[in-house]
This record gives structure tokens, sequence and C-alpha cells, in this order.
């Protein structure tokens, strides 16, 4: 019965992934825009994934198709998988495909701290599982996507390494003379010119030699500090009026950087009204508002996400202490 079980889930996942495939190659005869994301989660993240990727299907162009390539770490379960390939199907008329990849144990053992956990060290090894990109966003899973990312996913790197927005810490980091600091959340990665130097090593061999202060991000920045470079604001910026930042606006974030990164204040301001991507917007959700009123505009996004993907009974029950929002997701 084992056996038997196991065969059908193995048949369920790999007809999945043919339809996608096959689906995909009706795609690329036509002229579409093809662009790839990465995403590191585990089974605790599912539902805040799944509201990330509704949003991108959502909002994507008829002429866009995405590349999900998923993370996961060995313990992912099968019917999470499951869930986020019927997602795809769900938005049959959004041309996507689903690659996950197993990441199985690694970095078991390296430093966390907080809520994160070793997938948090994902993103670094993009460069070796992803060997046919040049080049890849990506997301964490607390951001929603407000936009199409074909822009987005078109900017020139030339041979930066890394492009992100400005993180925050950038006002008191000094990585040889510099203050370059970028956040992780949100990226534009260069692959093929990581691929040269061999990049996911050196993250290795500076760990094991000088340990990290901040997981990934610290990483990133510490050793490629002269090859990272900030994103335009609208790409990656936070929730201002409540959040983990604790910023309150375009203004007061924008002042806390001390003038380390270019781009103008009145940017910042334009990129809080004109958003391609929020990096912190389940956060809203998750530890401060108890009532749908209470939310953000930003947090009421994010909600409507949720009631537009295949798994908003699930996400209520898993909000049901928040009864407000539950019946705003039932309507």
């Amino acid at each position: 019965m084992i056996i038997i079980k196991l065969f059908l889930t193995a048949s369920f996942l790999y007809l999945n992934l043919i339809y996608l495939q096959s689906d995909r190659q009706i795609i690329i005869s036509k002229n579409y825009n093809n662009i790839s994301i990465a995403f590191a989660i585990d089974n605790n993240y599912l539902y805040p994934f799944i509201v990330l990727m509704t949003s991108i299907l959502y909002n994507s162009s008829p002429n866009t198709t995405y590349d999900f390539h998923i993370m996961i770490p060995f313990d992912f379960l099968n019917k999470n998988k499951k869930k986020i390939i019927n997602l795809s199907k769900k938005f049959k008329n959004k041309k996507s495909i689903i690659k996950f990849h197993n990441l199985e144990d690694k970095y078991i053992g390296w430093s966390i701290y907080g809520n994160y956990t070793q997938t948090v060290y994902y993103r670094l090894s993009l460069s070796d599982i992803i060997n046919d990109l040049d080049k890849i966003i990506y997301l964490d899973c607390d951001t929603i996507v407000h936009k199409d990312l074909t822009e987005f996913y078109n900017i020139d790197m030339g041979d930066y390494y890394y492009m992100g927005f400005p993180g925050h810490d950038m006002n008191y980091r000094v990585f040889n003379g510099t203050r370059n600091f970028i956040n992780s959340g949100v990226m534009l990665i260069n692959l093929k010119e990581l691929r040269k130097i061999n990049a996911s090593s050196l993250f290795e061999n500076y760990y094991y030699k000088n340990g990290t202060e901040k997981v990934d991000e610290y990483l990133i920045n510490a050793i490629f500090y002269n090859k990272i470079k900030f994103l335009p604001f609208i790409y990656g910026i936070p929730d201002f009026e409540k959040g983990h930042f604790i910023i309150g606006s375009p203004i007061v974030f924008w002042n806390s950087l001390n003038g380390y990164c270019n781009g103008t204040q009145e940017e910042m301001i334009y990129a809080s009204k004109n958003r391609v991507i929020t990096h912190g917007a389940y956060k809203d959700i998750k530890w401060w508002s108890r009532d749908y009123n209470e939310l953000t505009p930003i947090g009421k996004e994010w909600i409507y996400y949720a009631s537009k993907s295949n798994a908003f009974k699930e996400i209520c029950n898993q909000y049901k202490q928040y009864q407000n929002i539950c019946k705003k997701l039932k309507k």
C-alpha cells in the first residue's frame, strides 16, 4: 500500500510537471517575455509564498511567462508541492512553469537567529543549482508584486553581481571604506558572473573563516561590496505605514540612509506611490493586525491576493484568531 501511494504521488508530480512543460512548448513558439524568479521556502512559509505567487500571476501581462525556481529543504511535503502546482493551473491563462530544487540538508549548522531557518542561505547557491540562466530575480516570501516584472528583469546589470533595495544597515556598515549595503529580500542576481568566480565557494570560505552577523545578507554585502548596486526604489520598497522597519514614512526612511545611496528623496516618495514590489507585506498580517480595519493598504492588498489564490480557506483558518480578516476573505 505504501509503495502504491508513493508511486501515485510521484506520478502526480511527474505528470503535472509534464503538463507545465508541455504548455511551455506552446509558449516558446510565440513572442513571450520569459522571466525567471527564485524563491526559498519551507513548510512554514507555504501560505505567504502562495499569496506572493498569486500576486505575480495576477499582475502578469498577457505576453509574459514565468519560470518559478523554488528552493526547498529535504522535508518539504509533497502535498505542499501539489498546492503550488495547482495554483499555477488555477491561473491557466497566465503561463508559468514550476521547478523545485531540493537542497536537502545544505547549510544545516550555519548560524541563524530570530525566525530564520537555514533556507535563508539557499539564495547563495543559485549560481550552482541553476546553470542555464544568465540572471534571475530573487524574492523573499514576505513580498507581494503589484505589476508585471518584465521591466525589472530587463534591467542591465553590467558586471555587477547583485542589485537590491538599500539595506537599512547601510548607515553603519562599512566594507573597505564603502557603505554599499543592499537588502537581500528583493534582488536581481547576475548568475553568469557569479559562476565565473565560483561564488558559492567564496561564501563558504568566508563563513567558515569569519562567520556572519546577519545570515545571507551580511555575506553578500561583505564579500561583494564593490559589485553590488542599488535598484530603483520601486523594487523592494517597504510598507512605510506599519512594519518591522519602524521607519514611519518614505522621508523618514530616506533620512535614515544619511545620503549613502544614489537616488533622491523625491524618487523614494514616488516609489511609495508607484510600487512594483513591496517587501514586508506579510508581516503586517502576521505580527500586528488583529482586525481587517487595522491593516495598512498593503496589508489589505495581501488579503486580496490571498482571496484570489487556491488556498484562501486554509489561509483563513491559519489566521482564524483574526475574525474580521477571515470574514473579509470569505466574502
